[in-house]
């Protein structure tokens, strides 16, 4: 078996440690380089003399080296994947977000949330190395092909607000599922659709607290739909986009003909919280055939049970199709249930979106 070799470069000394240690236990994963990022130059050569198959990238200011060296991985070595960690802050969130936006394939908080202290090594065997074990399934051409979000999205063509003039509403509730590599095309399909689409949204992106608050925020940017974090008790309206806080999960309930969001810490599903199949269980009881599911890039078993039960009650299912995803784990296991309604390239789901739901 081929080893997958690692350059690990972050500053703090006991973040080095600790991901030493977790990745020692392994025999998977081979490391290149663990340093601090003082030397540009020594680590430019170091990729060249020994291409690695995926860097981890610890960044603390937009304004630093590190950020510096993400920008120039990304123009000049734009096939290796970079996985980000930053601190459990607003600040870090927002480097983060801006990360996975310039083609980070996946991000890491450091720190807890409440204290600042370093994450543990169990932390990091349990979160981190799954997804650098992923790395070599990555599809390559979407990292090569892969523009900026804010350069693409200027490329969306957008779907006109008349499309849902006197529209039947097929379906009363669009769900957006997506895991590693999900964040990207959240932006490109969100921004496509006019403020008038019939139906509420709820995304669930595998994502920790604060980051999916300043994810929502900065989507807002991007769409005529309002988009923001979703909070217990509030209603559902059409042309809204709710976004599953982290740590919580999303669940749908109805009063008095309206109907709403609950969130709860009930246990993790497959190690995620907020959890696909807890949304998908929960609205299949509420709206029926109603729901139209899409999946995005991801991987792991989130959102397969999920899956199945809308796909028993008459839900309709589309995926990302695997050209245009950066990882198609979870698109490949519903599609090999027999339970999708199609599969679409990137550019074109916001449409089949569009027609499924008038």
């Amino acid at each position: 078996m081929k080893t997958i070799d690692i350059i690990i470069l972050e500053n703090d000394k006991l973040v080095r440690q600790r991901l030493e240690d977790a990745i020692g236990e392994t025999s998977e994963i081979n490391i290149i380089e663990l340093s601090e990022l003082n030397d540009l130059n020594h680590t430019k050569e170091i990729i060249k003399e020994t291409p690695p198959d995926v860097i981890l990238l610890g960044i603390d200011d937009t304004d630093s080296n590190e950020m510096q060296f993400f920008d120039y991985l990304r123009k000049y070595h734009p096939h290796i994947p970079i996985l980000v960690m930053t601190q459990h802050t607003r600040d870090g969130a927002k480097i983060a977000i801006s990360a996975l936006k310039k083609g980070a394939v996946e991000f890491f908080p450091k720190t807890t949330v409440l204290s600042g202290s370093i994450l543990t090594e169990d932390y990091f065997k349990n979160r981190v190395i799954p997804v650098i074990k992923v790395a070599p399934r990555f599809n390559r051409s979407v990292l090569l092909s892969q523009h900026f979000v804010d350069t693409a999205v200027k490329k969306i063509e957008p779907i006109s607000s008349d499309f849902f003039k006197n529209s039947l509403n097929q379906m009363e509730l669009l769900v957006i599922a997506g895991c590693l590599g999900g964040v990207a095309p959240l932006y490109l399909l969100l921004s496509s659709f006019p403020d008038n689409l019939p139906v509420p949204v709820i995304v669930v992106q595998h994502m920790v607290e604060i980051y999916s608050e300043v994810l929502a925020e900065d989507l807002n940017r991007y769409t005529d739909l309002q988009v923001k974090e979703a909070e217990n008790g509030e209603e559902l309206k059409p042309g809204w986009v709710y976004i599953a806080p982290g740590d919580y999960h999303v669940l749908t309930y109805r009063k008095n003909q309206k109907n709403y969001i609950t969130l709860n810490k009930g246990p993790k599903v497959a190690g995620f919280r907020p959890s696909i199949d807890i949304l998908l269980k929960s609205s299949s009881q509420q709206f029926g055939k109603k729901v139209l599911t899409v999946y995005l890039s991801g991987g792991g078993n989130d959102g397969i049970e999920g899956a199945k039960v809308i796909d028993i009650i008459g839900g309709q299912i589309i995926i990302q199709n695997e050209r245009t995803s950066l990882l198609s784990d979870i698109s490949w296991k519903v599609e090999s249930y027999g339970i999708n309604d199609g599969s679409y390239p990137l550019e074109r789901l916001g449409q089949e979106i569009s027609r499924r739901l008038v």
